[in-house]
């Protein structure tokens, strides 16, 4: 029998945890306070420790420090009544395993607790219209998660609020999930929940938002990492303005190959989109790989560049990821009366003037079109899982990319019912 620690003031919280947990199976200890809650840690060495932030005295972030003193490997989840952000970046960097927000919903503290203590649960972390499953087959990719949690900081590129993000392994067959803090509601990262493009992708759930997935899900894409879950505000960190920093952090994390797997979706005729303006393009025609021909034209000081990405993942981090976000500076006067583009820095976004570029230096000499395909890789991971093909574009952005992604669903709906 497993053993759980609530450390909570609130004898409301105390008493419904002891209930539902003991139901469970569980053998359930309470303390009220944190001194209360380090000797009980101490004496009976709990499996899990459940423990809120906002307490009299000490607060659950120092008592938080004092355990992972004592037992680094200790299994805490953090919760709160007045959760942000920062609370819960700040709770994972101390060593929480995962930050809870109340009102509690039962069946994510029991999905926390499982999944700490390594065990199956029937309970599913809410992810309908997935396309993540169980196959078996010769054209089967091993789904992925990461190692351990990551806490990345930064600043959204459109609200200009300081913010951060949570990243966090997940069993098989959950797919790419974002919970927003301190709504505590869960989004898929799936083209049924997109809610706006243009100059971002954005999802959009029953009651809340989040903005500039596409340089993340780039990340996870080429990584092959089809399980995690990320804990996040309004926005993703803007970063620099490309995904290399993203990388990095799940090199340090490591990739952890699951037992199940995930079939690719695989082009047997090409798909043409068609009825763009402004000599735009964009088609997926059979390919035995999965590559990018990406064409960009635009006046001075951009011109004329073309790029062809073979898509593997040291390709990506060498050539791709460290291509960075581009505008011109009238547009981002354009966003800012727009109430978007309040995080564009001098050091996250490269600014263009008519005569060249004015506040950085460049990575690549055609780091403009690598950015393109940077974007489009994220956007067409919307499908959450791989795709065998050669995507041909020309002068395509957000708009263009999740047409394309409703069109392959479109496509494997009919192939999956064939």
């Amino acid at each position: 029998m497993h053993t759980v620690l609530i450390i909570d003031d609130e004898k409301p919280i105390l008493d419904s945890l002891f209930s539902i947990l003991t139901d469970e199976g569980f053998r359930i200890l309470r303390a009220t306070d944190g001194n209360e809650g380090l000797l009980v840690f101490e004496s009976e060495k709990p499996d899990v420790v459940l423990l809120d932030v906002w307490m009299p005295g000490m607060d659950g972030l120092q008592i938080l420090s004092r355990i992972k003193k004592k037992d680094n490997k200790a299994i805490v989840i953090v919760i709160s009544g007045h959760g942000t952000i920062s609370t819960a970046v700040e709770a994972v960097k101390r060593g929480a395993y995962d930050f809870l927000e109340k009102p509690l919903s039962i069946e994510k503290v029991l999905e926390v607790i499982y999944r700490g203590l390594g065990l199956d649960s029937v309970r599913s972390i809410g992810t309908e219209n997935m396309s993540v499953g169980i196959t078996k087959g010769s054209d089967i990719h091993k789904q992925k998660t990461i190692g351990k949690s990551i806490v990345v900081y930064g600043m959204g590129l459109h609200t200009g609020v300081k913010t951060g993000m949570i990243l966090l392994p997940m069993p098989e067959n959950t797919g790419i999930v974002f919970e927003h803090i301190p709504d505590g509601e869960r989004i898929p990262a799936y083209i049924d929940y997109v809610f706006s493009v243009g100059y971002a992708s954005s999802l959009k759930g029953k009651n809340c938002l989040v903005r500039t997935i596409e340089h993340l899900l780039a990340t996870c894409h080429m990584y092959g990492i089809t399980n995690l879950l990320i804990k996040v505000s309004e926005e993703v960190p803007i970063l620099d303005g490309s995904s290399i920093e993203i990388c990095k952090k799940i090199d340090e994390a490591g990739i952890v190959e699951q037992s199940d797997g995930i079939k690719p979706l695989r082009l047997n005729e090409p798909i043409i989109l068609n009825g763009f303006s402004d000599g735009k393009y964009l088609a997926i025609e059979p390919c035995e790989g999965f590559e990018i021909d990406y064409t960009l034209e635009h006046p001075r000081p951009i011109g004329l560049q073309h790029y062809h990405f073979y898509g593997s993942k040291d390709n990506f981090i060498k050539d791709i990821a460290p291509a960075r976000t581009f505008g011109f500076l009238k547009d981002f006067d354009r966003l800012e009366k727009m109430g978007l583009g309040s995080g564009g820095r001098i050091s996250n976004v490269i600014i263009l003037s008519e005569e060249g570029v004015i506040n950085t230096k460049l990575r690549f000499e055609d780091e403009f079109v690598r950015h393109k395909v940077l974007d489009l890789l994220g956007d067409i991971y919307l499908l959450n899982r791989p795709i065998i093909g050669k995507i041909i574009a020309k002068q395509t952005g957000h708009v263009e990319n999740i047409a394309l992604v409703k069109a392959l669903k479109s496509m494997e709906i009919a192939n999956d019912q064939a």
